[in-house]
């Protein structure tokens, strides 16, 4: 608990350190729960929810991870609304996820899972997933799953997916 205190209140701290030396801004990073999560889900305000999960551990996650950041910059001020949500853990904000973000240029919005438990995460993603990473879900305006990616995907084909929904 001190250790997630002391995690968000250096994150701004580091941000304006970084802009004041003309660095990369320090994306803020927050855990999301189990009811977060649902009410990101449910509170689409028409726009289509685009989730990818992924890890600063996984290989094919690095890899597919420029393709979310093109895919953020084309959707920007759009319909669609892209997060990551890091299966990392919440106390690794700092060490690992943030400097990964910087290091990617992540220009979408990024969580932190922080469920009672894996499964619990994992079901709420999908209840056919086995927890293998990256995995990618788009779910439409009214909040209904609508595309289940297990794997690493490339730009074209996450465009194809949100363009389908569209």
């Amino acid at each position: 608990m001190l250790r997630r205190l002391l995690v968000k209140s250096l994150l701004p701290f580091l941000a304006m350190v970084a802009a004041s030396c003309g660095g990369p801004a320090v994306p803020e990073v927050e855990t999301l729960d189990e009811q977060g999560f649902q009410q990101l889900i449910r509170e689409r305000n028409g726009k289509i929810l685009f989730v990818n999960v992924w890890a600063t551990w996984c290989a094919p996650c690095r890899e597919e991870f420029p393709a979310l950041v093109k895919l953020a910059e084309v959707y920007r001020d759009s319909e669609v609304e892209i997060i990551g949500v890091s299966a990392d853990y919440p106390d690794e904000i700092a060490s690992k996820i943030v400097p990964f973000l910087q290091k990617q240029n992540a220009n979408f919005k990024n969580y932190v899972r922080n469920f009672a438990d894996d499964q619990a995460f994992i079901k709420s993603i999908n209840p056919k997933w086995s927890g293998a990473l990256p995995v990618t879900a788009l779910y439409d305006r009214e909040g209904n799953q609508q595309v289940f990616h297990l794997g690493e995907a490339d730009f074209e084909t996450f465009r194809q997916y949100i363009e389908e929904l569209r």
